[in-house]
């Protein structure tokens, strides 16, 4: 981008911002000075690319441990059911911790955070590199969470060192770093995997090591390179006086009943029944305390977490609502599009991530391209319905995915949902960050980002008790309908059906009176019967589209909000 002279200028002195010169306490509704300079120059640059870095290292971190799971559970097979906490023991973190860590940064800084993330990174991938246990899998992925959700910081950092009108653009290039992250993490792992780098059923430990080498490389170039203005302190406190300002009560509140709450989520069907007094007892403690929470923050503290002057402006608490339903469909229909390609399409560990390209390619272009239309027209409105109409036609559409169907045909609704998820997800950000108080930025962007976590937590039980009933009550009856056709004894069936339940597919030709008839007797209905299960998971993230589809019309205009006032500059 060429020098812009007219601009305000984006770095500022430390001396400035020690007086608060790079916070704004103006109302929303007043008119931005649009006679100030802001210039593109190789500072910005540097500051920009250093978050960025750490963006993409972050999201390559959640994406490597989820495309493996599969392949870390045959190397330590004994202990299969615990592969779930595999992701969730990053979804956690990135849902709890984001509820409060832009509170915390707006108030004590914004590096030191990051740069923290980066180092827990690095260990967590680490420890997850060599673990010699799933357990010890688990574990570094507690801190890798902790490290990438401290990583995704970098997503209201980047918006709030260029002027408002550029926050759409620079949002659109952030999901560039994603969107290339993710095909390239699952693909590359993948290669590792199918060429057994390291040894037999070592390849995935290779992504892990990446992941860590991601981190690092950020690290230095956030140390170097990533020099922000000071946050406001127009009355010369001291950190010991920061520390005090904060609301721990409200943290512990919120952190612990998300934590419960999602843990019993977790815990619910696998392995303990929903019924069970496990997984109410933790569900309920976790709901209380997010109602004491609530109570707490509107009437109960003078330095709440959640500050009043978020919700001044409608588009705050419609971002929220709309970052929680989204979550629901996108993280639902992430999580099962991979599981949908290896069922129906691919065994081979590289294919997922090639199946995924039209998906990830098209979220590219959704954000990039929503990004630069919105600078254009100042209007964000269009953009977010326009995004939930893809998502609603494109999930519509995935119900008719079999087997059979071409990979033309699979790039069709895949696309579509990659290009709404693009650009809703830059949109929403931008029309949180523009209607914020600018010394909000972080608390707000990063409280949408756990919102949007929380949906999508609730989003995948959801759909997986769907899905899992479909298998139950559809799937193994229509398996053991066809052995019986195919000639296995009665006697043989449920000892059949009981051998694919558990996962122990390689035992079944040794059942007395299976024959390679039955053998493929059952691996056609087995993957015609995942279509239809899989079905029905799309009928269900369809009314959840229509909903978002309805609220995106109450978005409230950004135009007048589009100026060229920056939020908080960079130290030269």
């Amino acid at each position: 981008m060429s020098s812009l002279p007219e601009e305000k200028t984006g770095a500022v002195h430390a001396e400035d911002a020690e007086h608060g010169l790079s916070g704004d306490t103006t109302p929303l509704e007043a008119i931005d000075d649009a006679t100030e300079d802001f210039r593109w120059d190789l500072t910005i640059y540097l500051n920009l690319l250093a978050l960025m870095m750490a963006y993409f290292a972050a999201t390559w971190s959640l994406l490597i441990p989820t495309s493996c799971i599969h392949f870390i559970v045959e190397k330590f097979p004994t202990e299969g059911r615990l592969a779930a906490w595999i992701a969730a023991s990053t979804t956690i973190p990135i849902c709890v911790i984001q509820a409060f860590v832009g509170d915390m940064s707006d108030i004590l800084g914004r590096k030191p955070f990051l740069l923290v993330g980066m180092v827990l990174g690095v260990a967590g991938s680490l420890v997850s590199s060599r673990a010699t246990s799933l357990i010890m899998v688990i574990g570094g992925q507690v801190l890798n969470g902790c490290g990438l959700t401290l990583g995704y910081l970098a997503i209201p950092l980047f918006t709030e060192v260029v002027p408002k009108d550029k926050r759409p653009a620079i949002q659109g290039f952030s999901g560039i770093a994603a969107g290339v992250a993710s095909p390239l993490g699952p693909i590359i792992q993948g290669v590792f995997i199918e060429e057994h780098v390291g040894r037999l059923l070592e390849g995935w430990r290779v992504g892990f090591y990446v992941s860590a080498a991601l981190y690092a490389i950020a690290f230095v170039l956030l140390t170097l390179f990533y020099h922000p203005a000071a946050r406001p302190n127009q009355a010369g406190e001291s950190t010991t006086a920061k520390l005090v300002h904060i609301d721990w009560l409200g943290i512990f509140l919120v952190a612990a009943g998300l934590v419960l709450f999602l843990v019993g989520l977790q815990y619910g069907g696998n392995p303990y029944p929903w019924t069970s007094a496990t997984v109410l007892s933790t569900m309920i403690i976790g709901i209380v305390l997010l109602i004491i929470l609530g109570a707490w923050e509107w009437k109960g503290t003078m330095t709440e977490l959640f500050t009043h002057a978020l919700f001044d402006h409608r588009n705050f608490a419609l971002g929220l609502v709309l970052n929680f339903v989204s979550g629901i469909i996108l993280f639902g229909g992430q999580a099962y599009l991979p599981q949908e390609i290896a069922a129906l399409f691919t065994t081979n560990a590289t294919m997922p991530g090639v199946y995924n390209i039209p998906f990830n390619l098209m979220s590219i272009v959704g954000g990039f391209g929503g990004g630069i239309l919105m600078g254009i027209t100042k209007e964000a409105k269009g953009i977010v319905v326009g995004s939930f109409v893809l998502l609603l036609i494109g999930s519509g559409l995935m119900p008719v995915m079999k087997p059979s169907i071409n990979f033309a045909a699979w790039c069709f609704p895949t696309g579509l949902l990659g290009c709404g998820v693009g650009a809703q997800a830059a949109i929403i950000t931008v029309v949180m960050s523009l209607c914020t108080p600018n010394q909000y930025i972080a608390t707000a962007l990063t409280l949408g980002a756990s919102v949007r976590a929380l949906g999508g937590s609730i989003g995948v039980v959801i759909f997986g008790q769907i899905f899992n009933s479909k298998v139950t009550n559809m799937l193994y009856p229509k398996i053991g309908r066809a052995l019986s056709a195919a000639g296995l004894p009665p006697t043989r069936v449920e000892q059949f059906l009981m051998a694919v339940a558990s996962g122990r597919t390689d035992e079944l030709a040794e059942i007395p009176g299976v024959t390679g008839k039955i053998l493929e007797a059952f691996e056609s209905t087995y993957v015609s019967g995942l279509a239809e299960c899989y079905r029905y998971v799309w009928y269900a993230i369809t009314p959840f589209c229509e909903a978002a589809l309805v609220l995106s019309f109450f978005v409230l205009s950004t135009k007048a909000q589009m100026t060229r006032q920056v939020a908080a500059g960079v130290q030269r």
